[in-house]
């Protein structure tokens, strides 16, 4: 298992502004790496580490198992009103979102979400969830997947591409990720260095978890748990969903923005962990 390592962690602990006695929740706990830097900041309050992927939520119970202020438990933000009031927590001090997957989810051929090496067309953070990509890719409709290549890759003239694949499924089903990517490469030139495939399987991966319409859910409950005061803290990595945590914290009347503009991960972090460089974190207050 890869060593997780928490973007902007230092950010995390100084907005969330812990304080003794404090209920906070990691709400996309992951690996554990940001949990952990919060536990050994400040031993002094309680954390719920939440997360959909059950390999991760076993990983990191058994990680942070010596913490006895720590949870984790098996579910996703946007049923986090549910897992509190399961806990009988009515109102917390702090939540963060931090919306990147895991570089252990990528490395695990068998989950499907890279291009670069080879496993089934899954993408799936929760397995117990029955769409794939592979689901989306042999079975729905034109109309279907032009929207959502162009939606939520911001894929222009994503129909060129879309009748090539339903030609080509008539023929074959796609079933690896490696062959999908290889037939998207016959249609869209590299530019730079940013491979043709990667928007493709980040709007199957949007698509495949409902991720955008999850986190509205998610950021307005996460609103109405916290505490007058409290802090929530969010970090994302792609334009579409920090546009939409900008638009939601500058349109709820209940928040305080206290970042102006988001915060970016420092050239030094960015050196040892290059995945960090498109993070971009927000922050506000409930009042």
């Amino acid at each position: 298992m890869a060593e997780h390592y928490p973007v902007m962690k230092e950010y995390v602990v100084q907005y969330l502004n812990l304080k003794d006695g404090g209920i906070y929740v990691d709400a996309t706990c992951g690996y554990g790496g940001h949990s952990r830097y919060i536990l050994e900041t400040n031993s002094n309050i309680f954390l719920y580490g939440l997360d959909k992927d059950e390999e991760a939520f076993r990983y990191t119970s058994q990680a942070l198992a010596n913490f006895k202020n720590f949870k984790a438990i098996h579910s996703g933000y946007e049923d986090i009103d549910q897992v509190l009031e399961k806990e009988g927590i009515e109102k917390v001090d702090g939540i963060l979102m931090d919306l990147g997957f895991s570089t252990n989810q990528v490395k695990d051929g068998e989950r499907g979400f890279s291009f670069q090496i080879e496993g089934p067309l899954d993408m799936r953070y929760d397995r117990r969830n029955e769409l794939t990509a592979g689901e989306i890719i042999n079975k729905w409709n034109r109309k279907e997947m032009i929207w959502v290549f162009e939606q939520y890759g911001e894929i222009k003239r994503a129909h060129k591409i879309v009748d090539a694949i339903i030609e080509q499924r008539k023929k074959k089903r796609f079933e690896t990720t490696t062959e999908l990517a290889d037939f998207i490469t016959k249609y869209y030139r590299r530019y730079g260095k940013i491979h043709p495939a990667t928007k493709f399987f980040m709007a199957l991966r949007i698509a495949v978890n409902n991720e955008l319409e999850i986190l509205k859910e998610g950021l307005k409950k996460a609103v109405i748990l916290l505490k007058t005061n409290g802090r929530l803290v969010v970090i994302s990595f792609h334009s579409l969903e920090d546009r939409l945590v900008k638009h939601f914290f500058r349109n709820n009347q209940q928040l305080k923005v206290l970042t102006r503009k988001p915060l970016l991960p420092e050239e030094k972090e960015v050196d040892v962990n290059p995945e960090s460089r498109s993070a971009k974190m927000r922050v506000c207050e409930k009042i």
